[in-house]
């Protein structure tokens, strides 16, 4: 396990969170930009695969090289005159009328082969050789060329374009070589048990007049070129009259893949540098606010200019970074000044108990005081120690109460199961008060943390005990308040409390009851409210509104879940 650990710390090291965020997305782009040409490689590789251009070009050939073959078996393959070798010059008129010559065996034709290839296929994309059966060239079409396409050219002018070949055309230049040679070595792979090094063309010739039959080959060259070779024999009545050999280069045939592959780089190159200047910008606005929201939290941290800090305000995920944290910046100043007023509320009412127990120490021990007020000076010391231990341990609560609020768990709470739990809390009281109950048919649930929301009825009610008459009732009423909000409220039949101190009873350390006084230190509505307002309910006290219970209403408003 420790190996794991130390092997994922190891490698956490290079993870992509370990750099600035502008660099992340930079990294990212890069990766893209990876991917991107990946794809470019293997688009290419299927480009050159699926081409089905060598296909259709062989078939091509075969074609062209039939349709030679057969125009020559049936035109070119003539008898031709013999002269006889007593016709002179002085009377070859005389020989010729008389019939003096005669015809010759059956030859293949030079002339009338030169005139078809040459008016057939002297521009083609094939080369054509024909050869007669005593191995003489009588056709060649590289040795052929076209008058017409003969063009004047000046040569400044040429220079002049040559050099004003800008850097796009270089790249396509260089671009298009490189997938010259790409499509070469996967075309020469896929040839490479049939390409056979390249002989001289009469062996070809020889070969095929003994066979009788077409032969195909792919030959590489001295170049280092490949290109399929085809050998027809031209023949009548099972004799070979001459040989038919047309040729066309495999590689080095790439231009239009090369242009399609060319303007897909064109089109990524051109996506990614548009892809990188947008990062950019949304970098930096993204960056600089989150920056900015750095320094404003190490200049809340170190208050320093606090008046001058002003938060970003944005509709889109940073704004509402920006809000949270400026809530959480007000909810701890808010509760720096609330532990600032606690922290000044303990020390004034320690410091009052502890300011008379000084007093009383100090006449009892001058011994100057009658027999009489020594014991009420000793009862009061009594009662103020008794204040202070309740004091204390009601601060103890209040304060492990801040805590558990903020760290327990909430959990979903039906109310009408749990308001029928709490009668069994107060079964025994000492004024004998009767719990009644109003509930709800609705199934309403509220979210928060059960011991705590008892906590707050322990409190509420024991307060409208203490302010009831003996063996009187307190009514608790549950009403769905709103859509999405329940109220309770808490009435009892005591002598109500002064609207005036409305909101001074949430107060800590206030209280109003001086006749009972060490037995309530004015924490418990504090804490109910607090627990109420985490639960992000409201706690007040509210008017009567009815009148057989016409002393105190505390309403409770919570926001519910309806799952009727």
């Amino acid at each position: 396990m420790d190996r794991v650990i130390h092997g994922v710390n190891k490698f956490s090291k290079f993870a992509l969170y370990n750099l600035p965020l502008s660099l992340q997305i930079l990294s990212i782009n890069f990766f893209i930009t990876f991917v991107g040409f990946v794809f470019l490689i293997l688009f290419n590789y299927f480009l050159i695969k699926n081409d089905d251009e060598i296909e259709k070009k062989r078939i091509n050939a075969n074609q062209n090289l039939k349709s030679i073959q057969t125009f020559l078996e049936k035109n070119s393959i003539i008898r031709v005159p013999l002269f006889n070798d007593n016709c002179t010059v002085e009377n070859f008129d005389t020989c010729k009328s008389e019939d003096n010559f005669e015809l010759s065996d059956p030859v293949l034709e030079p002339k009338i082969t030169q005139e078809f290839i040459s008016n057939k296929y002297l521009n083609s994309d094939f080369n054509i050789k024909v050869y007669n059966e005593d191995w003489i060239r009588l056709v060649d079409t590289l040795d052929l060329y076209d008058l017409s396409t003969v063009e004047e050219t000046d040569l400044q002018q040429e220079d002049s374009q040559r050099n004003d070949l800008n850097f796009f055309k270089n790249l396509n230049q260089k671009y298009l070589n490189l997938f010259s040679n790409y499509y070469d070595y996967l075309i020469e792979r896929d040839l490479a048990d049939l390409i056979t090094k390249e002989k001289s063309e009469i062996t070809y010739v020889s070969d095929s007049i003994k066979e009788k039959i077409v032969k195909s080959y792919y030959i590489r060259d001295k170049d280092n070129n490949v290109y399929q070779q085809i050998t027809a024999p031209i023949q009548n009545n099972n004799k070979v009259y001459g040989v038919i050999i047309l040729n066309y280069p495999i590689t080095n045939q790439t231009k239009d893949l090369g242009y399609v592959s060319f303007n897909i780089l064109s089109f990524l190159i051109l996506f990614v540098l548009i892809m990188i200047f947008m990062s950019l910008i949304f970098s930096q606005s993204l960056v600089s606010p989150i920056k900015k929201l750095s320094r404003l939290t190490i200049l809340e941290r170190e208050r320093v200019n606090a008046d001058k800090i002003i938060y970003p305000n944005r509709k889109d995920e940073i704004g509402v970074l920006s809000k949270e944290i400026q809530n959480m910046s007000i909810g701890l100043k808010s509760q720096i000044k609330q532990l600032e007023k606690f922290s000044a509320d303990v020390s004034h009412e320690l410091k009052n108990p502890l300011t008379s127990l000084q007093s009383a120490i100090e006449l009892i021990d001058k011994d100057k005081i009658a027999k009489e007020d020594k014991k009420i000076l000793i009862k009061n010391i009594l009662n103020d120690l008794r204040r202070m231990n309740q004091l204390i341990t009601d601060i103890s609560m209040f304060t492990r109460l801040k805590a558990e609020i903020e760290l327990e768990k909430n959990q979903f709470i039906n109310l009408n199961t749990f308001l029928k739990e709490i009668p069994y809390i107060f079964t025994n009281n000492k004024k004998e008060i009767k719990l009644v109950f109003d509930t709800n048919n609705e199934n309403l649930e509220v979210l928060g943390n059960k011991n705590k929301l008892v906590q707050v009825f322990i409190n509420l009610i024991e307060n409208s005990i203490s302010l009831s008459p003996f063996r009187s009732k307190i009514l608790i009423e549950l009403r769905q308040f709103e859509k999405n909000s329940v109220s309770i409220k808490i009435y009892d039949q005591g002598k109500g409390i002064d609207p005036n101190d409305s909101e001074k009873i949430f107060e800590r350390f206030y209280c109003d009851r001086q006749e009972n006084l060490k037995s309530h230190t004015g924490l418990g509505l504090s804490i109910a409210r607090e627990i109420i307002t985490h639960m992000n309910g409201k706690l007040v006290l509210d008017k009567s509104d009815k009148s057989d219970y016409s002393g105190a209403c505390f309403l409770i408003i919570l926001p519910v879940r309806n799952t009727s």
